[in-house]
């Protein structure tokens, strides 16, 4: 994989759903979403499923981005870069993509993270806060910290 800066941030294509799970296999494991839920993810919140994409039409990463059912709460339930195209700046482009298309009445945008997971630096260096770390969030030895960013 090259190391170009051309990549095309937009909403995902219901061609690429299954792409984009392999990619959340790849770098999620066993805790990775099922393949169904991405193509729910896609009828659901069509723009807020959001892809990398390289001048070659590779896959490099995607975001899960959605407003919830309090109109001024976003969350992003997954970022996953490819292992290949870390490094590069691409979580961060489609971190700051997905907020762009947000509705303005989002003042307040969740995550949930390992608390191993180098991507935590990354969200603190966008601004993210640290509210709390929740023992067993997903189950049993699933701790996460909940971050929050204000917009």
């Amino acid at each position: 994989m090259n190391n170009s800066v051309d990549i095309t941030l937009r909403a995902a294509q219901k061609g690429e759903l299954a792409g984009v799970y392999r990619l959340e296999q790849r770098v999620f494991g066993a805790h990775c979403y099922p393949d169904f839920f991405f193509r729910q993810s896609f009828d659901c919140w069509p723009n807020g499923l959001r892809v990398a994409i390289d001048q070659n039409n590779h896959l490099l990463g995607y975001i899960l981005m959605v407003q919830s059912e309090q109109p001024h709460i976003g969350w992003i339930l997954s970022v996953a870069v490819d292992t290949l195209a870390q490094g590069r700046g691409i979580g961060k482009r489609l971190i700051n993509d997905a907020l762009n298309h947000l509705a303005p009445s989002v003042t307040q945008v969740m995550l949930t993270v390992d608390p191993a997971n180098p991507a935590r630096h990354l969200y603190l260096a966008l601004g993210f806060v640290e509210l709390q770390t929740e023992a067993d969030y997903f189950g049993p030895d699933t701790s996460r910290v909940v971050m929050c960013l204000m917009r």
